[in-house]
């Protein structure tokens, strides 16, 4: 079997249980946001304990509520309550989940369980960034001062917001499965290896016989010259 063959088959039997996995993933979605939500309220409460007062989980979607005083467009003044869906930052679970399925690892009843839970904290990271984007960059001119975040660390939280957004939920479940099964890897690999001698043997074996048909033509043309 060619290793494209071989990642082509992985390839297809992934999309094949991402079929399968999100569905149930999503329909089971407020009791996978509970342990990252509840990470991400951890982690605010120790970091900025001087204005987070608590969060609140309703479904899928998580408030932070924070003794920040704003004031809204029509001129109320009220506390900034910022909103993350937390289901945009999990879907690593069931993607995690097809690869080890797709790649016919043994002992998948651990695993499995094993990466949804090392997904948790960076799931987490991604709600809290998301809460400090909308604390610090988009109502920063009437939170600077009450937060106290500097302009370098707007501009931090402005490009962790992206790198957790857009990068951490797809690149960190394929770390995740590649730490749980290299099998995939190590058969595409070998694969590509016995491909290569496979490949080379054949013409080897043609630059010999070649080789050995000299000395036939050198001795015909010997005895053409001596008759």
């Amino acid at each position: 079997m060619r290793p494209t063959s071989l990642l082509a088959g992985f390839f297809l039997r992934a999309l094949a249980w991402l079929a399968v996995t999100l569905p149930l993933w999503a329909a089971a979605g407020p009791w996978f946001a509970q342990p990252p939500a509840w990470l991400a309220e951890q982690l605010m409460r120790a970091g900025f304990g001087f204005w987070v007062v608590d969060t609140e989980l309703e479904g899928t979607i998580q408030t932070l509520v924070t003794a920040i005083g704003v004031r809204s467009p029509d001129g109320r003044i009220g506390d900034l309550l910022p909103t993350a869906h937390v289901l945009s930052y999990a879907y690593g679970t069931p993607l995690a989940a097809a690869l080890l399925l797709a790649s016919r690892v043994r002992g998948w009843w651990w695993r499995l369980p094993l990466a949804a839970l090392a997904l948790v904290p960076f799931q987490a990271a991604s709600i809290c960034l998301t809460w400090l984007m909308q604390v610090a960059v988009i109502a920063g001119n009437q939170t600077a001062s009450q937060t106290g975040f500097t302009a370098w660390q707007v501009n931090a939280i402005a490009a962790g917001y992206q790198f957790g957004y857009l990068i951490l939920p797809t690149l960190v479940p394929v770390l995740v499965w590649l730490g749980l099964d290299r099998s995939i890897v190590a058969k595409v690999a070998l694969e590509g290896a016995l491909s290569a001698v496979a490949t080379t043997t054949p013409g080897t074996g043609a630059r010999e016989d070649r080789a050995g048909e000299r000395p036939a033509s050198d001795t015909r043309e010997t005895g053409a010259r001596v008759r």
